[in-house]
């Protein structure tokens, strides 16, 4: 998963963007913006490794933070 970033590599956990979509309540539009943005506003990771947790996708808070050499933005 070298290269993607952490929107990206989220989604893959959870199957794909619509797979996501389903599982968290977010609209395909929202989740598609967060792969646009390459970043996950804040506000909305409590309700994501919430759904992530409730659904068996393996997912923690770390995943929620840019490696070394990834695009970040703190939004």
């Amino acid at each position: 998963q070298c290269g993607m970033t952490y929107p990206q590599n989220i989604i893959v956990k959870f199957g794909g963007l619509r797979a996501m979509a389903r599982l968290t309540g977010y609209p395909n539009s929202t989740i598609s913006s967060w792969l646009s943005r390459g970043a996950i506003h804040d506000e909305h990771k409590p309700a994501i490794l919430k759904a992530a947790h409730e659904n068996g996708v393996l997912l923690t808070k770390e995943d929620f933070f840019p490696v070394q050499g990834e695009a970040a933005n703190p939004d």
